[in-house]
């Protein structure tokens, strides 16, 4: 290979359009300034990456970086092969781009005339036999009308209701008037005992003539007279 077979362009970072011929062994890329190549950019680690040469080509390397090295946008972790007009991204910033300046071999041009002619053989057609007719098939008979569905059965009608008998009445006789009268009457005459009674105890202490004959006597005279109890008033 020569010397000048490749380089990297810078298209964007720090210093933007810087052409950097691949001209060693390896180049090494990073922020600090032990490196052949310096990017003064926050994203580039110290040491990020380098660029090796081989036997088939240039290859890209990651060397610790902390922001990743991504060829054609894939982040890389070993070395990978770089081919003509691949983009090597450092972090979110900084973009370099791999020209391949190898010479590319011409085409080997290719003489018809050493070759033999094949012969191609004719293609011969033949026409298609007629083919036969097909048997026609045979009449199927339409089949028979299906029979209608016979009507769903009506429901029964609901028996009568049975017929509403009143309930019996029950009659209450009559309070009898009889009885009324007798416990009256009971009461009267136990009205007139006390009175009596009452009368003949105040008698006997003499206290009966003086209610006797008090505002009283008209009451005691209906009441008593009709039992022989009239005592002189005086």
């Amino acid at each position: 290979m020569n010397e000048n077979e490749a380089l990297l362009v810078v298209e964007r970072g720090p210093v933007p359009s810087t052409q950097v011929p691949l001209t060693s062994e390896q180049l090494t890329i990073g922020r600090s300034a032990g490196n052949d190549l310096v990017l003064a950019d926050p994203e580039v680690s110290r040491r990020h990456v380098r660029i090796v040469r081989r036997a088939d080509g240039f290859a890209a390397e990651d060397i610790g970086s902390t922001n990743g090295t991504f060829v054609n946008g894939q982040r890389i972790s070993h070395l990978t092969l770089l081919q003509d007009g691949d983009t090597i991204d450092l972090g979110d910033t900084v973009r370099l781009r791999f020209m391949s300046l190898a010479p590319v071999p011409p085409a080997t041009p290719v003489n018809l005339a050493d070759k033999p002619t094949e012969q191609i053989a004719p293609v011969v057609y033949q026409a298609e036999a007629p083919a036969a007719p097909r048997p026609a098939s045979p009449v199927r008979p339409a089949p028979a009308p299906a029979r209608p569905a016979p009507a769903p059965a009506r429901p029964s009608s609901p028996p009568p209701a049975p017929a509403y008998t009143p309930p019996p009445s029950y009659t209450t006789e009559p309070p009898r008037r009889g009885r009324g009268l007798w416990v009256g009457c009971g009461l009267l005459v136990a009205l007139l005992l006390v009175c009596a009674g009452t009368f003949l105890v105040l008698d006997a202490y003499e206290q009966g003539q003086i209610l006797y004959c008090g505002a009283l006597r008209p009451l005691f005279q209906v009441v008593l007279g009709p039992f022989g109890f009239a005592p002189v008033c005086p």
